[in-house]
């Protein structure tokens, strides 16, 4: 069973953590078999990034941050976490390691998703915003894919995204370096390393504003500055109201939502 052995499936899901942290960890992915032919590097990187995400997941559970698996149903429609969880450690799978690593505990909450997008189709933005959450961090894989997709309907959302760097697996360096790109320049979010993100101050400056680090701000603005180009201004006009990551750098507005 997932979580401790005490747990029930329903506590997964049902069990409210964190509501009104306004900080959200999205795990995207992270119980998977990674069993395609060409998964080398991705499996490598996964490798990699499971102790991050393991011990960034432990001080957002300790300080109070919902953690969130968003994981893909694999077309199993009648599935669950602990289904899921139990089909990719109960074999010899090239994702067992990482899955076993990144195991949920019965006070994480769990979105299951058909698509590439952990909004897409799920109960995700409804879960947010009972959370009262405006702040996500994405983590998971594949970088280039469904974290790329997430990200980008976090954006469309108006939360501040945090993807940090060495958190993520992607199919290739190349594809990997490209999603971060577009995730830095387009989307506004911040894609700092895991290491550099401090939760505790994090979590201090919702409280004290319900926004988000105002370290990360300035290059959300500049972001902004081209996208107003391309839309008559309407993302300049967006950047007054949203509390997204790159977009309060002094003086922050008005919590929005």
């Amino acid at each position: 069973m997932v979580g401790d052995d005490s747990a029930s499936p329903a506590s997964l899901t049902a069990k409210g953590h964190g509501a009104g942290a306004g900080i959200a960890l999205l795990l995207v992915d992270v119980i998977n078999d990674i069993a395609f032919e060409g998964n080398e590097y991705m499996l490598d990187e996964a490798k990699k990034m499971a102790p991050k995400i393991k011990k960034m997941a432990g001080q957002c559970r300790d300080i109070g941050i919902p953690v969130i698996y968003c994981n893909d149903n694999f077309g199993k429609w009648r599935s669950s976490l602990e289904q899921i969880y139990e089909a990719v450690t109960g074999k010899d799978s090239p994702g067992k390691e990482v899955a076993e690593m990144l195991r949920p505990t019965p006070e994480d909450f769990f979105v299951l998703k058909p698509k590439h997008s952990a909004f897409y189709a799920t109960a995700l933005e409804t879960l947010l915003a009972y959370l009262q959450v405006k702040t996500v961090i994405i983590v998971g894989m594949a970088g280039n894919v469904c974290v790329l997709f997430s990200a980008n309907d976090a954006y469309m959302r108006d939360f501040a995204t945090f993807v940090p760097r060495d958190c993520i697996a992607s199919s290739s360096e190349a594809e990997s370096e490209a999603a971060l790109l577009l995730m830095d320049k387009v989307l506004g979010s911040s894609t700092r390393p895991s290491t550099e993100l401090d939760l505790k101050n994090l979590l201090e400056l919702h409280e004290k504003s319900g926004l988000s680090d105002k370290q990360d701000i300035k290059k959300r603005q500049g972001g902004n500055q081209e996208l107003s180009r391309a839309d008559g201004g309407d993302a300049k006009r967006r950047k007054k109201t949203t509390g997204t990551s790159e977009d309060m750098a002094s003086d922050p507005p008005s919590p929005v939502g």
